[in-house]
């Protein structure tokens, strides 16, 4: 069966499609820095806790953070609705497609995901009442976590693959994964060792404004966070690698060389994050920040890069129908900005009471 005779026929867009394509992938970048401090962050806590079971939350190296993991996952959550309606509004009829195939797995986000949000609440609120309840609460939240990033890589990759889809004929309840994609494995672990180094910046971050404040024992903290932070980063990078191995040859060949646009958009990020993970092992965390953001940027471009090759012989973005809305787009970047500045306001606040001494 030819697969592209599967894939529906898209809708028109709204707008012409770099907007969309620059919007969604502006967007992603700042939710999926979010989601790294809530899974990164829930992981070093956890792992802190399961071994150190008597040591006060707040003064631990990562016990800082616990109680801004529920505040990250709402902004991330609202963060994240953005970059899935412009995905929807680009590849919807990939994506519905997709989503219909494992309908049973994908529709359990939405439950676990407030499950995850509550157990991080009750981790935080009942550490001192019952720290062995606080503590499965977390490890729940952990899981769920990890779930929904399995369940949207799943969704991702089988949205480019429609050559995949034929498989509902043979498991047409709603429950077709794309396990078997030799790149799964790969690109879900490149996002969980991301999450653990965005998560141990995040940590190193909170104690930088605590040795503003004067907060003893500051210093040692900032360097272990920037520790987590450069060994997740080196183990990512390898991870890379077989994430790349992995694809599709012709993919993977334009990644070295075949398109010249995706292999400097690929090198600059793989520099990036060499450069993040130096100045993390000297010790210098602002420069070390700065190329994890630079890291981002390229990483974001490469995935769309990953996306469009995948799709090559199904559509073409500059041939989908374009039937102008920009009075709902202009709408949306008026809302989107002062929506932005709302949050900046609230992190700036907060960073304010930080130095001050208060807990946020």
């Amino acid at each position: 069966m030819d697969p592209t005779a599967l894939v529906p026929t898209p809708d028109p867009i709204p707008a012409p499609h770099l907007i969309l394509l620059i919007l969604e992938m502006l967007t992603f970048m700042l939710h999926i820095l979010l989601i790294n401090v809530v899974l990164g962050g829930s992981l070093i806590i956890l792992f802190y806790r399961l071994g150190n079971k008597n040591d006060s939350l707040e003064n631990s190296l990562p016990g800082s953070a616990a109680g801004k993991i529920p505040t990250a996952i709402a902004l991330g959550i609202n963060l994240g609705v953005a970059p899935l309606l412009f995905v929807q509004v680009i590849y919807g009829h990939l994506f519905y497609s997709s989503s219909v195939l494992m309908a049973v797995f994908w529709i359990l986000i939405i439950p676990l995901l407030i499950l995850a949000y509550y157990g991080a609440y009750i981790h935080i609120r009942k550490y001192d009442v019952s720290r062995a309840f606080s503590k499965v609460a977390l490890i729940f939240s952990v899981l769920f976590v990890l779930y929904i990033g399995l369940m949207f890589v799943n969704n991702l990759t089988l949205g480019v693959q429609p050559e995949k889809w034929s498989g509902y004929f043979a498991n047409p309840g709603g429950t077709l994964l794309n396990m078997s994609d030799p790149t799964i494995i790969p690109r879900y672990l490149h996002f969980v060792t991301a999450s653990v180094a965005v998560g141990g910046l995040f940590i190193a971050l909170i104690w930088y404004l605590r040795r503003r404040k004067g907060v003893p024992g500051s210093g040692d903290k900032i360097r272990t966070g920037l520790m987590i932070f450069g060994g997740a980063t080196a183990v990512q990078i390898v991870v890379g690698i077989w994430f790349l191995m992995a694809l599709p040859r012709d993919i993977m060949l334009s990644f070295m060389g075949q398109n010249m646009f995706a292999t400097i958009v690929l090198m600059l990020g793989i520099l990036a994050a060499i450069g993040a993970l130096i100045f993390a092992f000297t010790g210098r965390l602002i420069p070390a920040l700065a190329h994890l953001i630079l890291t981002i940027v390229f990483m974001v471009i490469t995935r769309q890069n990953l996306r469009s090759f995948y799709l090559e012989d199904v559509m073409r973005l500059d041939q989908l129908p374009l039937s102008p809305q920009y009075g709902m787009l202009i709408l949306f970047l008026i809302v989107f900005v002062i929506g932005l500045g709302v949050v900046a306001w609230l992190i700036k606040t907060a960073t304010r009471i930080e130095l001050k001494g208060g807990q946020s």
